[in-house]
């Protein structure tokens, strides 16, 4: 069973990487799932597919081919990819096609049709909301397949560095013009607590104000701190999470998330 029509898509993304979005989309799909949601996880960064190493899974095997053609048939007739699953939480990776130290070199197209396949042709089971963790950088076509495959709305992950707003800048834009709604941002490794004393050092010179995503209209919804095992806090991530909850469940839904 691939993706349910018109599944709610919480997209995460960034203008660049290094930034934590993977580290803030498996943080957001584990929380969920700990909420009581049926909840899915895409990893759809093809050159660098990380979540299955922060979730623990590994394949040490390289792979001799991936053939995205074959996927849909299976050697059953069903789909030929299945979900890992950890924790309640399902898992589709490009990291579960090869080993971890091979790296995948494909064109926009190639990479969109993956992108594509590992949503619509993993069997989920029955799931009723979908993370995407993007590749750095945010294209037209991406958002055609997410759209395709169900309701859409972002998540935006910057550090508080000028570079890192203004790349995710151009993001927005691409996302504006497409007309995908952004439920708000998370400014990540924003500074470091120190365990002993509590002190809050910052830990980027911060990007001016006006040169900011805040200041194009994008709600801060959480600042994090830098932890070096990359944790991140359920509590530090609660307005996020409402916002993911309030998009899965639309207004007027019952408890079920069906509309009343």
């Amino acid at each position: 069973m691939g993706v349910p029509g018109q599944l709610p898509i919480i997209a995460v993304g960034s203008g660049k990487g290094g930034v934590g979005k993977s580290s803030v989309a498996v943080a957001i799909a584990r929380e969920l799932v700990r909420a009581g949601r049926r909840a899915g996880l895409v990893d759809a960064d093809i050159a660098g597919p990380d979540v299955p190493r922060m979730l623990g899974l590994r394949r040490d095997v390289p792979a001799r081919s991936v053939t995205l053609a074959g996927w849909a048939r299976g050697d059953r007739g069903g789909s030929g990819l299945e979900a890992m699953e950890v924790d309640g939480l399902k898992v589709a990776s490009a990291g579960f096609l090869m080993a971890g130290s091979q790296g995948l070199a494909l064109g926009s197209d190639l990479g969109d049709l993956m992108l594509g396949r590992l949503i619509r042709e993993t069997a989920w089971g029955d799931i009723e909301v979908l993370i995407v963790d993007l590749p750095p950088g945010i294209s037209f076509t991406q958002q055609g397949v997410l759209s395709g495959a169900g309701r859409v709305a972002t998540i935006l992950v910057v550090t508080p560095a000028e570079v890192s707003h203004l790349d995710t800048g151009r993001a927005l834009s691409a996302l504006r013009q497409v007309r995908t709604p952004v439920l708000g941002g998370v400014e990540n490794m924003a500074y470091f607590r120190c365990p002993c004393c509590g002190e809050k050092t910052e830990l980027h010179a911060p990007a001016p104000d006006d040169r900011t995503i805040w200041a194009a209209g994008v709600e801060r919804l959480a600042r994090l701190p830098f932890r070096p095992d990359a944790a991140i806090d359920a509590t530090d991530l609660a307005p996020v999470l409402d916002a993911v909850q309030r998009f899965v469940r639309p207004p007027g839904a019952g408890d079920d998330g069906t509309a009343r």
